[in-house]
Order: C-alpha cells, then sequence, then structure tokens
C-alpha cells in the first residue's frame, strides 16, 4: 500500500481470511507465546496479562514498522515508508561492508548496535499490560482501552507501528485492547509488525461481536472502507467523535473527517 492510498496497514483489494488460516499464521510463529492469564468470566480472551513474544525480530523484506522506521532514517531511505524495502536493504548491505560486519542486507543484533540505537534490539516486544484487573465491568475495561490510547495522541504514524515510538490505525487499536485486558488468539504484535499480515482486516473478522454502526457505543471498534476490504479503524469515542492513528500523528476527530467509507458493522471488544 502507497502513502496516499487509506491508512491503514492492508492490502487493496482485501480478501475475507479465514478465521482457520488466520489461527494457522499464530500457531506457525517462531516467536513462542505464553498462555494467557485468564482474568475470570465466560470470556476466555479476557486476561489479567498479555503474552508476550520471546525472541525479537531480525529485520528483512518481510518486515515493516516501528524498528524498520529507525533504521531507515538513520540510513536515509524513508522514502520506504516504513517497509524493509530494496533501498533498504541495500542500504544496511552497504553499511554491514563499511563496519566490516557480515553482509547480509539484514539487521540483526550486531548491525542494530553498529547503528548506535540506543533503545534494545528488543523494543518489537513491546506490549502493554492491562491496566485493570478481574473483577471489573466492561466499562471500567472500556475506559482503561481509551485512557491508554487517549495518552497516545500526538505520537507518530508508522505503517505496521505498534508503539513505543509509534503506531498505525490497528496498531493503536490492538495495544489499547490489551490495555482493557482484550486478548486476541488471532492477531498479536508480532503479526503485526509482518508486511503481508492485515491486521485490521483480522481483528474485524477476530470473532468479537459484531454491531450495526447504528448501534455503537463509547469503545467500540469503527472499520473504514469500500465493500469487501477494510482499509482503516478507529476507536470510537462517543457523540461522533473517534481516536485514530493516521498520518502524520495520532489524533482526536470527528468519525468520517478522512471521507473513507465507514463500514456498516463495529465491532464491540467489551460488554454486550
Amino acid at each position: 500500500m502507497t502513502d496516499d492510498a487509506p491508512m491503514s496497514r492492508v492490502p487493496w483489494p482485501l480478501p475475507v481470511a479465514a478465521p482457520a488460516v488466520l489461527m494457522a499464521l499464530v500457531l506457525a510463529l517462531p516467536l513462542g507465546l505464553a498462555q494467557p492469564a485468564r482474568a475470570g468470566g465466560s470470556d476466555p480472551y479476557i486476561s489479567d496479562e498479555v503474552p508476550v513474544a520471546r525472541g525479537c525480530i531480525v529485520l528483512g523484506r518481510a518486515w515493516a514498522g516501528v524498528k524498520v522506521s529507525l533504521v531507515q532514517k538513520r540510513l536515509g531511505t524513508t522514502h520506504e515508508l516504513e517497509r524493509y524495502g530494496s533501498d533498504t536493504k541495500r542500504a544496511v548491505a552497504a553499511f554491514q561492508s563499511r563496519r566490516d560486519l557480515r553482509v547480509t542486507g539484514k539487521v540483526n543484533r550486531r548491525t542494530w548496535n553498529a547503528l548506535g540505537f540506543a533503545r534494545s534490539f528488543c523494543m518489537d516486544r513491546f506490549t502493554v499490560q492491562p491496566s485493570v484487573s478481574a473483577p471489573v465491568s466492561a466499562s471500567k475495561r472500556i475506559e482503561a482501552m481509551i485512557a491508554w490510547a487517549r495518552g497516545q495522541v500526538g505520537r507518530p504514524y508508522i505503517w505496521a507501528g505498534a508503539g513505543p515510538v509509534g503506531y498505525d490505525c490497528s496498531g493503536l487499536a490492538l495495544q489499547a485492547m490489551y490495555a482493557g485486558g482484550r486478548v486476541l488468539p488471532t492477531v498479536t504484535t508480532y503479526l503485526h509488525q509482518r508486511r503481508d499480515f492485515a491486521t485490521a482486516s483480522a481483528i474485524f473478522h477476530s470473532g468479537m461481536r459484531r454491531l450495526p454502526i447504528s448501534e455503537r457505543r463509547r469503545g467500540d471498534l469503527i472499520f473504514y472502507g469500500p465493500t469487501g476490504s477494510v482499509t482503516h479503524m478507529a476507536i470510537y469515542l462517543g457523540h461522533g467523535r473517534v481516536l485514530e492513528a493516521v498520518r502524520p500523528q495520532v489524533r482526536r476527530a470527528s468519525m468520517g473527517d478522512h471521507g473513507v467509507p465507514v463500514k456498516p458493522r463495529v465491532v464491540r471488544p467489551f460488554g454486550r
């Protein structure tokens, strides 16, 4: 997706992904995930603890997001817009050659450290933990989600970003749900950073309750895009306002500010 396309990190047009396919992706992850601690109640994916991926991503053509953005800024390939493309690979290989590192065109821990970053090579493991715990009402979970997301207002938009430096629309929503204690079995921050993973669509099709847009309420997830596609998502604040990540930054806005068609159904992560 190019920078002047709609704002979510999803392909265009997007085929509907079957839940079984999404689950297979999760089960195939090279980075193991701990099982979430159940928070009680009938929903198995409301948790007091969000699993954190073990291991760190070696950057290459499969990846996008915050670490890629930092590398591109250091090497002057920001025109690739947070996607690890051919120019970034060549720039990394040239840097490795100058520094007598093994020339692979990929950023492993040694290359990351040689680039001089203060942030940890494993910063891609950043995972927001719930700020509430059982027993707690759905309304308190909603407010925890919104409070965390509101705290990110002004942070930069980064395609495939899930923090802590910047976010895209679905990365912001995913971490915000974590703040409220919602864990999704088919969506993780690890998958979110893959260039080929359509996070917004995966959230839409994750099995959470869907309702007509006319029944939307504070804390629901609003989805955008023409028929057959999900191109953007936002957190509904009420009174026609949303919290969303769009270039250049996370912001509060009116629900229809960017002119992208609103999907006829919303997703409710907390409550009935």
